[in-house]
């Protein structure tokens, strides 16, 4: 495909970012539309953090003995993506900072999985030896003394822990440094809300923004999240989606964390201290389904929630000062693929292209998202061949 041709990307979060991000790294603009600013919603309120690609196996709620088989089902075909954006993101951080000029704020910490149960200590005593028979070595079992050794006031209830490494970026200056970087590349940036789109038979010629004005271009790409069922009705062919709400809190601790994540998994609750010395707790795959992206982000309910759960885990936290409540929402699929992205070509629409349904994941994958995007982009939708068979499992036409 000719560098000359137009291509405009609906939606300026961390997905539209990375797609061009990476349509620019090989010599390609593009034009990305935006209603609000970039990294406005979900992607500039996000934990931010890349899970080891196995363990997010065990996120999912799979136990162990079915960990091998989840390669063949809604995981499978998308923790190949999950792989390449955690093994890549070191050296996109620094070319954010060199070519964007933003700094993410990339930095590694370990994932704390606490058991509070005897199963969840056997579970979690046998995922370390799968994750050694699958190739990966970096697990181990941390005792509840060598636990207690680093939070001295963690629940009585702890059993000791698994542990596995983990990165994490600021998700705000993460998502615009993508797009700066994109920019300094031959990007740019329009402000507007797409309300409809001009097509000639199933090609789209332009769209439609809210003041009138018609953008023109021979590629479209929908990287709407939650808003990803609202434009694809425009072109008639609505992709079906579930929207959640996610809420978490920033805090700032008297004494600065030590580098590890702590996760309750029973309770999907995390606690996470950043670059900055700030820390951010909350829940996260706990389902809050709203009928619409339009909806009050945050309540005082899990608010306190949030702050309970907290405390219940490590007291000393009643003296963190609440400095944000942040709220966001996640785009996931209808079941039984939940969990599954959906990338690709639009069905029936020659050149328009979609990136939606990542759930908790959108920037977990955005790397490996953003370069699969711009590959088939650039390959004029002929899926490239390293890319083919996960392509294929995660075709829009078969939602």
């Amino acid at each position: 495909m000719s560098s000359q041709k137009e291509i405009v990307i609906v939606g300026a979060g961390v997905i539209g970012s990375s797609i061009a991000y990476h349509l620019s790294r090989q010599g390609v603009p593009s034009q990305v539309i935006e209603v609000d600013s970039i990294a406005a919603r979900a992607s500039g309120k996000a934990w931010a953090v890349w899970s080891y690609p196995p363990e997010y196996l065990v996120m999912e709620g799979l136990e162990t003995d079915q960990l091998l088989r989840a390669t063949e089902g809604s995981i499978g075909p998308w923790l190949e993506m999950l792989s390449s954006s955690y093994h890549r993101i070191a050296d996109v951080a620094q070319d954010l900072k060199e070519t964007g000029g933003i700094d993410p704020e990339y930095g590694e910490l370990s994932l704390v999985m606490v058991a509070r149960s005897e199963s969840e200590e056997k579970d979690y005593k046998d995922f370390i030896p799968f994750i050694k028979n699958a190739s990966y070595h970096e697990g181990y079992w941390m005792s509840d003394d060598e636990l207690r050794a680093i939070y001295p006031d963690i629940t009585s209830q702890s059993r000791g822990a698994v542990v596995v490494p983990q990165l994490q970026v600021e998700p705000y200056q993460y998502t615009l440094g993508l797009f700066q970087a994109a920019e300094k590349r031959g990007a740019s940036i329009r402000q507007g809300e797409v309300v409809g789109f001009r097509h000639k038979g199933s090609k789209v010629t332009s769209v439609t923004l809210a003041t009138g004005t018609e953008v023109e271009a021979d590629v479209f790409v929908l990287a709407t999240g939650p808003w990803s069922g609202q434009v694809t009705s425009l072109l008639g062919k609505p992709v079906p989606i579930i929207i959640s709400r996610l809420q978490c809190l920033r805090v700032e601790v008297p004494k600065q964390f030590p580098p590890y994540e702590l996760s309750i998994s029973e309770a999907a609750f995390s606690i996470i201290p950043k670059v900055n010395g700030t820390v951010i707790m909350g829940y996260a795959g706990i389902p809050d389904i709203q009928a619409s992206p339009d909806v009050s982000l945050t309540t005082e309910e899990f608010k306190n929630k949030i702050v309970n759960e907290a405390v219940g885990l490590l007291p000393s936290l009643q003296e963190a000062k609440i400095t944000e409540h942040r709220g966001d929402l996640e785009c996931w699929g209808p079941p039984p693929n939940c969990v599954q992205p959906a990338l690709g070509r639009l069905p029936g629409w020659d050149n328009v292209y979609i990136a939606t349904r990542f759930g908790t994941s959108g920037m977990m994958l955005s790397l490996g998202a953003g370069q699969v995007m711009a590959d088939l982009i650039i390959a004029g939708g002929r899926a490239p061949a390293r890319f083919k068979q996960m392509l294929e499992a995660l075709d829009p036409a078969k939602l």
